[in-house]
Order: C-alpha cells, then sequence, then structure tokens
C-alpha cells in the first residue's frame, strides 16, 4: 500500500470523497434517523432487511471469493487456506450436532466478530496514520491498545444492555463516563498535530467515535430502540468500509499481477458488475434460502463468518508486510 494515498491526495487513503462516503460513512446519521422511523420497536426493520441481505451478508461472504479465486494468494498458503476452511465445517455441524443448537456458536461469533470490528477499524485509522505522520514510540501501543478497548467496550455494552442485574449496571454507568475520554483523548492528541495532510484521519475518528458514543449513551440511558438503529448504522459502516477496501485491494492486485491472478483477474476487470451480482444474488438468495431452511442457512453463515475473521486475519497482516 503507497504511504502517499491511493490517487496522490494527500492525507487520504483513497481521495476525499470516497473516503468521506465509504471510510468515515459521514452518512451514518441518516442511517440512524431512517432506522428510527415506523412505529414501536421494530420501525427498523426496512433498513435492517437491507443492511443484513445486501450489505453485511455480502461482505462477510465475499472474502472466501478474494481468497479461492486469487491464484497467487492461494497459491502461497494453500494448506493454511483449506486447512481453516475445513477446521471451520468440522467444527460448526460437530457442534450443532452434539449440542442441538446454535447457541454456543453463536456467542462465539458475536465475541469474535466484536474483535474484528475493533482491529478493522484500527486498521483503517492507523492507515491514515501512515499516509500523515504515523505515530511512534510507546504512543503508537497505547493509541492501538485504546481505540480497541473503547471499540470493545462499547460492542460489549451493547450485548449487556438487557442485563438484569441492577448492581452491576451502576457500576458500569460510572464506568462509561471514564471510557468516554479515550476517544475525546485521541482526538486531542491527533489536534496537537499539523492539521495539513491529517484531515482524512481526524474526520475518520470523529465520525468513528461520534457513532459509538452514541451506541454507548443509548445503552447508558437504557434506550434500547435507538440503541439498535445505531447498531445498524455501526454494521453499515463496518461493512461498507471493507466492501471498498477490498474493491481497491482487487484493482490493486489486478494491475501488479495480471493474469497470475487467475480466476480473480478475470473478476477484478469487471468488478462493478461483480459486486453488484454477487450483492443481489447473495441478498435476494439468502433471504429466499433463510425462509425454507432458517437453522441450516444460519449454521451456513457461521462458518462463512469465522473464516471472514480469520482469513482478514492472514491477508490483511501479510499485505502491510508486503505492500
Amino acid at each position: 500500500m503507497s504511504d502517499d494515498g491511493r490517487n496522490g491526495t494527500v492525507g487520504w487513503i483513497f481521495n476525499p470523497w470516497f473516503d468521506m462516503l465509504f471510510l468515515a460513512n459521514l452518512l451514518w446519521p441518516v442511517v440512524y434517523f431512517l432506522a428510527l422511523m415506523g412505529d414501536g420497536f421494530d420501525g427498523h426493520a426496512g433498513i435492517r432487511f437491507w443492511q443484513i441481505y445486501f450489505v453485511t451478508t455480502p461482505h462477510r461472504w465475499i472474502t472466501i471469493l478474494i481468497v479461492f479465486l486469487d491464484r497467487d494468494r492461494l497459491g502461497q498458503r494453500p494448506f493454511l487456506f483449506t486447512g481453516l476452511a475445513l477446521l471451520a465445517i468440522v467444527a460448526c455441524v460437530t457442534t450443532r450436532f452434539t449440542t442441538g443448537t446454535l447457541t454456543c456458536l453463536l456467542a462465539i461469533d458475536y465475541i469474535w466478530n466484536a474483535w474484528h470490528f475493533a482491529a478493522q477499524h484500527h486498521g483503517i485509522y492507523r492507515w491514515y496514520g501512515r499516509i500523515s505522520g504515523p505515530a511512534t514510540g510507546v504512543w503508537s501501543g497505547i493509541e492501538k491498545f485504546l481505540l480497541r478497548l473503547f471499540l470493545l467496550y462499547v460492542i460489549g455494552r451493547v450485548a449487556g444492555g438487557t442485563w438484569s442485574l441492577p448492581t452491576l449496571d451502576a457500576w458500569l454507568k460510572c464506568v462509561d463516563w471514564f471510557v468516554c475520554l479515550i476517544p475525546v483523548t485521541l482526538l486531542a492528541v491527533d489536534l496537537t498535530k499539523p492539521v495539513t495532510g491529517r484531515f482524512g484521519r481526524i474526520l475518520y475518528l470523529s465520525s468513528l467515535s461520534l457513532l459509538y458514543l452514541s451506541l454507548l449513551w443509548a445503552v447508558h440511558v437504557n434506550r434500547p430502540r435507538d440503541a439498535l438503529a445505531l447498531t445498524t448504522a455501526a454494521a453499515l459502516f463496518h461493512a461498507t468500509e471493507y466492501l471498498a477496501v477490498v474493491s481497491s485491494t482487487v484493482q490493486q492486485r489486478r494491475q501488479k499481477l495480471g493474469s497470475d491472478l487467475g480466476w480473480l483477474y478475470w473478476f477484478a476487470s469487471r468488478w462493478g458488475l461483480t459486486l453488484l451480482i454477487w450483492i443481489c444474488a447473495l441478498g435476494v438468495g439468502g433471504w429466499f434460502i433463510e425462509q425454507q431452511w432458517l437453522e441450516e442457512w444460519l449454521m451456513l453463515n457461521l462458518i462463512l463468518a469465522f473464516l471472514h475473521y480469520a482469513y482478514d486475519g492472514v491477508i490483511w497482516r501479510r499485505s502491510k508486510s508486503t505492500s
């Protein structure tokens, strides 16, 4: 990855408009307000339908596409990628048929997904740092720890928002105020440095922090409807960001490796159409299959989710070292 930004625009990963729309996701408040429209707790259902079937599911499943259709990447670590796939399938199927439920797998998915969210958002924030003046020394590690801690804490608070434990809830409400200081501190440190070339990083951190602070507020004041709407916005934020980075990375690899990509080269040359068909096929197909075989479709999605998390931990770490 180039440290000067993909399109030569200083301080931006791609370009200002693309970054603002698909990385900083500045339209997330619109999603939040649309999700609140309608009557009752389920007034958000329309937005969540599009979010789950046409954004979140395709963004998880696309990782399989960019791994197994990339001849160069798969050829470097064939046993690792196929081994992880077999492990996920065997572990999920075995757990399902020995326990009779998916509860354990869903709990693992929530915890792993929380870590995945935190790692991805910190990765984008660090990427901005590399192109605008990276943090050095001890602060680099502190910055990583603080941002991930903040995101993980908020996601954890959402999971525990329905607990009937008054003493624990009262204690956590005190902790909430200290956790709020984390993004404020990170932003304050960024603002102490020259803004030139760092506006993309500051804007990204501001948008991300405002979303998760709003989510923490909704849990803190016990507003589940707002929390659910904000959770939808956070899921769209994460998935849109991922699809944007994947799309750019695929094009970069196409230009660098050409036909050595194998089948991915053919799809990358028609990426806009490929992505559109992929999203529509998974959205429509997923909805239809779920109506007929709910539990089977849920287990298949859990397998793909675990592979999404595991493969991301491999390919993005490797791309950093080879970029």
